[in-house]
């Protein structure tokens, strides 16, 4: 049964021993998020924290939710990430055929679709005239311009045909009654606002903060623009996800969420968002962002406030990542059969690397698959592809290194497109070389097996 909220799942994490209560007071304002991040790189102290006395809030926050492997899993009610890519098969296996440059529609089937509900948890509290500086939204990193929310579930509306959108856009809160929404150009909530800007009318925008997990991750996946987030989160925690409309607009939210900022955006109003310690480790400046004006705050009585803090990895995002990889694979090796396995390095944070398992049949094959990749789905934003041969595990990041400094002919197996860079570390056939086959050195069967039979005569071990 799917958890009804975020307090379920963080009494199942402190039923598993994975959740710690932070029970002294603490600063919104860099120490949280030191806090956090100290834990998330500690080996034997990375747990939930769950931080009960905030500086200047009435309110708790939670950070590192999903922060491990144990973790991402209870959130997802799964017993391992490799179940993700089993669900996903069984769904494409009743869609038509796809290809690279035609991706398969992911929409699940309709008894997953979202149910409106009259009153939700999220509005038991209206607040006509909110205060952002009451909520504890946390300013992580030192070069950080103000606080950031950085865990929400963005929702917009396409003006022309209703249709929603959920992203997980960071939003910088100026003031009281401000912030600004800072999206990646080509998604969903970007195509909205642009939609908005051309008829010259104002968008209708809601963040909704704090829901059950498989809502929260659903928010943060590289989906296909047309699926609508809520549906696939149904599909995921296998019970439709219940919603409620917001007071001021149309737009639906979780009826589960802590809290949710109701607002709008005027066509062509920007201010600059300033620096935000990034996912990268580095600081990044966006420039000017769309500005949005609150015109309400609901919530539940007894809201907790949920937070991500993103940095040098390993952080919270690497395992987020890691469960939309073992859930995006099979996807992939349905548009791109030649795909035996995909690894996303968790210092690559998603999009900077994925190294490329495939099997080879001919000449020039690893070129073609970057291409595919990079043309479209989920992995057309990475920075960096090294596609090696079935036989090699891309999880062996040790193995796959002397591949690629040792194997590698640079000239001959580069590949540049629009800033990203590819690698072919496949061995080569001999129309890819000219005649000559490199050969792997490889150890005898026969003495293999003598000397596993003769091991403890050696007295090595």
């Amino acid at each position: 049964m799917a958890y009804r909220c975020l307090h379920d799942f963080l009494a199942r994490l402190e039923e598993m021993g994975e959740l710690h209560r932070v029970k002294v007071e603490v600063d919104s304002d860099l120490e949280i998020a030191a806090v956090t991040d100290r834990c998330c790189k500690s080996p034997h102290g990375n747990k939930a924290l769950l931080f009960e006395r905030v500086r200047g809030s009435a309110f708790p926050v939670a950070t590192n939710l999903f922060g491990s492997y144990r973790r991402i899993c209870a959130a997802l009610e799964i017993s391992e990430l490799d179940q993700l890519g089993r669900r996903m098969e069984e769904l494409l296996a009743h869609l038509p055929a796809s290809t690279a440059a035609q991706p398969p529609d992911l929409r699940p089937p309709s008894r997953f679709a979202p149910l409106l509900a009259e009153k939700g948890e999220c509005q038991e509290i209206v607040e006509h005239t909110p205060d952002l500086g009451d909520y504890p939204v946390l300013r992580s990193w030192p070069g950080d311009s103000g606080p950031f929310i950085t865990l929400p579930l963005v929702f917009s509306r396409d003006p022309a045909t209703g249709a929603q959108n959920c992203g997980m856009y960071r939003v910088r809160v100026f003031d009281a009654r401000s912030a600004g929404i800072h999206w990646s150009q080509g998604s969903g909530g970007a195509g909205h606002y642009a939609e908005y800007q051309a008829r010259g009318e104002r968008m209708p925008l809601a963040i909704a903060l704090g829901s059950d997990p498989a809502v929260i991750w659903s928010a943060s996946l590289p989906l296909p623009e047309a699926l609508d987030e809520m549906e696939f989160a149904g599909f995921l925690r296998n019970e439709p996800v219940r919603m409620v409309r917001c007071l001021t607009s149309g737009i639906m939210v979780p009826a589960n969420a802590e809290m949710v900022i109701e607002g709008y955006l005027d066509p062509g109003e920007m201010r600059d968002e300033g620096a935000f310690g990034n996912h990268t480790g580095y600081y990044t400046r966006a420039g000017e962002v769309p500005l949005l004006h609150v015109t309400c705050v609901t919530r539940r009585a007894e809201p907790v406030y949920p937070a991500t803090v993103v940095g040098q990895p390993p952080m919270e995002d690497c395992y987020l990542a890691k469960a939309a990889e073992r859930l995006l694979l099979p996807v992939s090796r349905r548009q791109i059969p030649a795909i035996v396995d995909i690894n996303l390095p968790l210092e690559g944070i998603f999009h900077g690397c994925a190294i490329v398992a495939i099997r080879k049949e001919r000449a020039g094959q690893a070129r073609q698959v970057m291409e595919e990749l990079w043309g479209s789905g989920w992995l057309r934003k990475a920075r960096l592809l090294l596609v090696v041969d079935a036989d090699e595990a891309p999880a062996e990041l040790s193995r796959i290194a002397w591949k690629v400094i040792n194997n590698a002919e640079w000239p001959r197996d580069l590949v540049f497109a629009d800033g990203k860079i590819g690698l072919d570390a496949t061995r080569k056939l001999p129309e890819e070389t000219g005649g000559a086959l490199s050969e792997e050195i490889r150890k005898d069967e026969r003495i293999t097996s003598l000397i596993d039979r003769k091991w403890q005569e050696y007295g090595c071990a």
